[in-house]
């Protein structure tokens, strides 16, 4: 797990990712301007060519349910923080201040491992 979450938090984050954030311009809550990431989101950045349409609903299902394990132990680690925007009708994430220093660092799966999410 805390590999998948390195992968998760590259891929969502890290420099040149869609809510990589490094001026934390991403808003607390409110409005969906300004929000983090989904699940929904970082499953379709992890599927090949950035694109769930070719999978079953199953196969993506399975892939939103693997993403989201992952973004659980990001956040259990503290490089990640939840949060609500009001049309959403979900939670999205971006990273912490934390969470960006261990990233530029590529110590993520040490980070997660160390918080009990290996496997």
């Amino acid at each position: 797990m805390s590999a998948l979450a390195a992968e998760v938090m590259a891929k969502a984050f890290g420099p040149g990712a869609e809510w990589e954030d490094p001026e934390e311009e991403v808003t607390v809550g409110g409005p969906n301007v300004g929000a983090g990431a989904t699940v929904t989101g970082i499953a379709t950045e992890m599927a090949p060519d950035g694109s769930t349409k070719g999978a079953d609903d199953a196969t993506r299902l399975r892939l939103q349910r693997l993403v989201a394990e992952a973004v659980q132990a990001l956040e259990h680690a503290a490089l990640i923080r939840p949060q609500s925007h009001t049309a959403m009708k979900g939670l999205d994430y971006t990273p912490t201040r934390l969470g960006r220093t261990v990233l530029a660092a590529g110590a993520v799966a040490e980070v997660v491992g160390e918080n009990g999410a290996q496997g």
